[in-house]
């Protein structure tokens, strides 16, 4: 059966990962076949305006025809990503639900040694709004949305617009996501199969907020996304936005809809919506399970704590770390890190903010120990993007090994895509050294703490 939800999903990509971690080996984040390789590995030798060019073009094609939504279930999504986990069998002493946050929510799930469940599922459909449109989008895909939260009453749909920073998809697929707002049962039986009697349920939960337009009491559509513009610039553009939309190529920069009512809650793809961590509370109760709520206020906070996390248990092994692994988004190898005893530190996306975060965490790096950097290819110019000099100017004074998009070719590299993690593993394999330690949830809740100080 052909897997529904998006291949640049959160949740497919973490749970492989994690599921490749706890057997102590190593996974592509995608999935992509060996033809495909072979021409991304051709577009990586052109100017990156074709690799630009020929990616958003495939996208249009990879789009799940809207009639594939016809009789809609969620528990097709949740059984995808509950075959991730075929191969294990338990019992684990913890299992992690809630915010598929990347390299972070991976790492942390690693350190507890047990499975993660997300709470957030994404497809993405064929048809988009090639000038910047946002009614065209909206419309693409809003009756479904409707009708899928009427039918599937633990659910909420979030149509989620971003022009900017993934513009080059929106104008030939839109993005349907989905967020459990309660316990369903095939995650309750994977709690009774899989955890150890007395074990500890860990809900992530992610306190990120945005602006979102309300469409029905579980359907709500999100314009913009997570990055170094504001929920409110992306409403109200400024002059910087506006002609980085007609440099794309976009004939609107207006992507406000004063006919319905705006609203702050939880971010689409790092906030968690309310409802599933209490029906899991109460499960818990109920079932002699224990359960511990990790609530932080921004996906920053989640991997500072992973990074915490790697220092405590390499502290509980009595050796120091072998160096850093600096990731971004989707392009992580927490395996990697488990491997060879590196801290991970998890950026959300190549942009200000995801800097300045790198900035901050720099003093936290042990000194004369090598830096695995993987800038993102993201196939974007936006107007929050870092430029490749001030990366090399955060990472100034380290010995670091780019395992990313090549300078020549950022952010557009589609050789990255390919072949980014090859230098790093080649590095864990010549130093493979694993961490077999585990954290007790406990101890990941008091680290938790002091994440929030």
């Amino acid at each position: 059966m052909v897997a529904l939800e998006s291949p640049e999903s959160s949740s497919p990509i973490v749970t492989r990962a994690v599921a490749a971690g706890l057997q102590g080996r190593f996974i592509d984040n995608y999935r992509i076949p060996g033809w495909q390789k072979a021409i991304l590995f051709g577009l990586g030798a052109l100017p990156q305006e074709v690799a630009r060019f020929a990616i958003s073009r495939f996208q249009s094609l990879s789009g799940l025809p809207p009639e594939a939504l016809d009789g809609f279930h969620i528990n097709r999504l949740i059984d995808e990503r509950l075959a991730d986990y075929a191969q294990l069998s338990g019992p684990f002493p913890c299992l992690t639900i809630g915010a598929a946050l990347g390299g972070a929510t991976t790492y942390l799930s690693l350190a507890l040694g047990g499975p993660f469940l997300p709470q957030t599922f994404v497809l993405s459909l064929k048809g988009g709004s090639p000038d910047g449109d946002v009614r065209v989008y909206l419309e693409r895909s809003r009756r479904r949305a409707l009708q899928i939260a009427a039918e599937n009453p633990g659910l909420m749909t979030i149509q989620h617009y971003d022009p900017v920073h993934d513009g080059w998809l929106t104008r030939h697929v839109n993005h349907l996501r989905f967020k459990l707002l309660d316990l369903p049962p095939a995650y309750a039986a994977i709690l009774y199969q899989h955890l150890e009697p007395s074990g500890t349920v860990v809900y992530l939960e992610g306190g990120a907020e945005w602006l979102r337009y309300r469409l029905g009491e579980r359907s709500v559509f999100q314009v913009g996304g997570w990055g170094g513009i504001t929920p409110e610039e992306f409403l109200e553009p400024g002059e910087q936005i506006r002609r980085s939309a007609r440099q794309a190529g976009l004939k609107y920069s207006d992507w406000r809809l004063p006919d319905l009512p705006l609203e702050r809650g939880p971010e689409s793809e790092w906030g968690s919506e309310p409802g599933l961590g209490e029906a899991l509370e109460a499960f818990c109760r109920s079932e002699g399970f224990r359960f511990v709520r990790i609530r932080l206020p921004h996906p920053d906070d989640f991997s500072r704590l992973a990074f915490a996390a790697a220092g405590k248990l390499l502290e509980k092994e009595g050796r120091p770390p072998a160096g850093v692994l600096v990731e971004m988004f989707s392009q992580f190898d927490a395996s990697a890190a488990m491997q060879a005893g590196l801290l991970p530190l998890w950026l959300i996306f190549n942009t200000y903010d995801s800097l300045a975060y790198l900035q901050s965490m720099r003093a936290r790096f042990p000194p004369a120990k090598p830096v695995f950097f993987s800038p993102l290819a993201t196939f974007s110019q936006t107007p929050d993007l870092v430029p490749w000099e001030s990366w090399v100017q955060a990472l100034a004074g380290c010995t670091w090994i780019n395992t990313g998009t090549r300078p020549s070719h950022y952010p557009s590299d589609a050789r990255a895509l390919v072949k980014w993690a090859a230098p790093l593993r080649e590095w864990v394999t010549a130093h493979r050294n694993p961490i077999t330690a585990r954290l007790s949830a406990e101890e990941l809740a008091d680290l938790a703490q002091v994440r929030k100080e």
